[in-house]
């Protein structure tokens, strides 16, 4: 069977001018009416290095902090980067990572639910996510106290 004989939708010049320009893929294959991945693999064929973000750190430096025991939360911080880009570059490297660090104990939980407060009240308190806290109550075995509604007082008017 003879090939399709597909035509592109655009010159390698058109291309160039627009990758010279600064252009993202993206940006190039919106401007050309193409779709990314033709753009990506026409550039790839020029030898032209994709336009975009590099990783604002090194390894070394993503080593050092790693070794210092910082999360990859922290290292995000510290580098300006995504916490999902330090955790992709620490998995490359092969670096595990560190437990997750709990900001509260169970004896704080234990004692504010004891107070009948609630989840939510907990984590404000802590100065935790709610979700964490409904966790960690869960696994303690502690049943939730029932939600407080704020009630509003309604006037009759008639």
């Amino acid at each position: 069977m003879a090939g399709l004989g597909l035509r592109c939708l655009f010159t390698d010049q058109q291309l160039k001018e627009l990758y010279e320009r600064g252009l993202y893929d993206r940006e190039i294959a919106v401007k050309l009416g193409a779709a990314q991945t033709t753009v990506r693999n026409h550039r790839r064929r020029l030898g032209l290095e994709a336009h975009g973000r590099r990783c604002p750190f090194t390894d070394e430096q993503l080593i050092e902090l790693h070794e210092r025991g910082l999360y990859d939360k922290q290292i995000a911080e510290e580098l300006g980067a995504s916490q999902t880009t330090v955790r992709n570059h620490r998995i490359r490297l092969g670096l595990e990572a560190h437990g997750n660090r709990r900001i509260f104990t169970d004896e704080q939980l234990i004692a504010l639910h004891e107070k009948g407060m609630i989840d939510r009240e907990i984590a404000e308190e802590l100065g935790a996510a709610q979700t964490t806290v409904k966790d960690h109550r869960r696994r303690l075995g502690i049943e939730a106290h029932g939600h407080r509604r704020r009630h509003v007082k309604i006037q009759s008017t008639i």
